[in-house]
């Protein structure tokens, strides 16, 4: 066994599981989904999280399958081509999740960034981005695929009845880049790194006639509009813009929003409100190291001119999320820069004008944590899950409680 899983092992005996109450009401449990001494996981990251219709919570993420060693994090392991979606599911009643599997691998090619849903048919969605170039190509290369099973209760490996890849195809993209570029350089005339993106986006878009078609990433949770439509957010590697794909069969046909009117931005996370209004936040590496957000008020066509908010990012992956008591939720790592070893979790009672109570779930120097996917259960409670130094993923189940009762 090589010393990252001894080590890692000895950490794992103590936080396996974890029963923790603050206070009175509060509730917060927590688990490794797995012990990566257990076998062959390798490099583990993104995961996303989902409930099925029985209770049963179902967990994915991409992993290399190779055995972790001294030089583990000198490598670039979520480009190789042997990455593969991971999953493991946790029966309800049951204290610990099942054994992990494998739930999809593209021979050959690297699978990153899954996400999973369950749509308002209660038909089970796993939407992945394949990586068609790695690894001199990485995302740039990507190419969605989907798959749509109403067969997966009481299943490890879920049947799958709808397999296929989503290429969006934005019109008038070219122009609309550089209008978008117009305006921000309008605002910005003096920007030395807006002038470089300028260069280099149209280098790629005349140098490489797929960036328009490849490169699109999903990361998020997809979610199920008022109406019933699958939005599943989506941002392009190649020039960091963000479309929302909208399905009303099940994934036979699509449309596409206009693009969210700012470049820069990725691995939108996309919440609707009671009303059917929707926030997206944005990932994005901007100097005002700050999460960043656009409205619609149509259902995901049309966005919003972009605004920052006033949470913490190092340009990091984040999800919200809209209880089912109007409550806007974040998590996030709350760092300007540096190393993502703090994650927290805040509330909005607001739709996210002010942040009126922030938890952390991790703040360990030296760590990593990041990656979050955050759903609402049948029962209430929140469950969210993260990388946990790329090595398995954590499971936090915890109620507004505990967040509110602070640190």
């Amino acid at each position: 066994m090589r010393f990252c899983a001894r080590l890692f092992s000895l950490l794992a005996g103590i936080l396996i599981t974890i029963h923790v109450a603050w206070a009175d009401d509060a509730v917060y449990e927590a688990e490794m989904v797995f012990d990566p001494a257990s076998g062959s996981h390798g490099h583990v990251h993104a995961s996303c999280i989902t409930q099925y219709p029985n209770g049963d919570l179902l967990v994915v993420w991409y992993e290399n399958g190779e055995e972790l060693s001294p030089e583990y994090f000198s490598k670039d392991k979520d480009k190789s081509d042997n990455v593969r979606t991971g999953a493991a599911r946790r029966r309800s009643g049951e204290a610990q999740f099942d054994l992990p599997f494998v739930i999809a691998d593209t021979f050959g090619l690297a699978d990153n960034n899954p996400c999973v849903l369950i749509d308002r048919d209660q038909q089970l969605w796993l939407i992945r981005p394949t990586l068609l170039g790695v690894p001199d190509w990485s995302w740039g290369s990507a190419l969605v695929r989907y798959q749509v099973s109403d067969d997966f209760v009481g299943k490890q490996q879920p049947v799958w009845k709808r397999q296929d890849i989503l290429v969006p195809h934005i019109p008038d993209l070219k122009s609309q880049l550089d209008a978008l570029m117009d305006e921000m350089l309008k605002q910005n005339p003096s920007s030395p790194r807006l002038a470089m993106y300028r260069t280099e986006l149209d280098r790629r878009m005349k140098s490489q006639p797929l960036v328009a078609r490849l490169g699109w990433m999903p990361r998020a949770h997809p979610i199920v509009r008022a109406d019933g439509a699958v939005l599943v957010p989506l941002s392009n590697e190649n020039f960091n813009l963000a479309v929302m794909a909208i399905t009303k069969d099940s994934g036979a046909t699509w449309e596409f929003s206009k693009p969210v009117p700012e470049i820069g931005l990725t691995q939108p996370t996309v919440v609707q409100y009671d009303d059917g209004k929707m926030s997206a936040f944005f990932r994005n590496g901007g100097p005002e190291h700050r999460i960043k957000r656009s409205d619609s008020d149509d259902g995901g066509i049309t966005w919003s001119a972009v605004t920052t908010t006033s949470l913490l990012h190092p340009g990091a992956g984040i999800e919200a999320l809209v209880l089912k008591n109007g409550h806007l939720v974040m998590v996030y790592n709350d760092k300007e820069s540096g190393a993502r070893d703090q994650l927290a979790i805040s509330i909005s009672e607001d739709r996210g004008e002010t942040w009126k109570h922030t938890r952390h779930l991790e703040k360990t120097a030296d760590s990593r944590f990041d990656y979050p996917s955050i759903i609402q259960a049948k029962d209430g409670s929140i469950h969210v899950t993260y990388s946990f130094n790329l090595q398995t993923i954590k499971h936090v189940r915890l109620n507004e409680e505990w967040v509110s009762s602070g640190e």
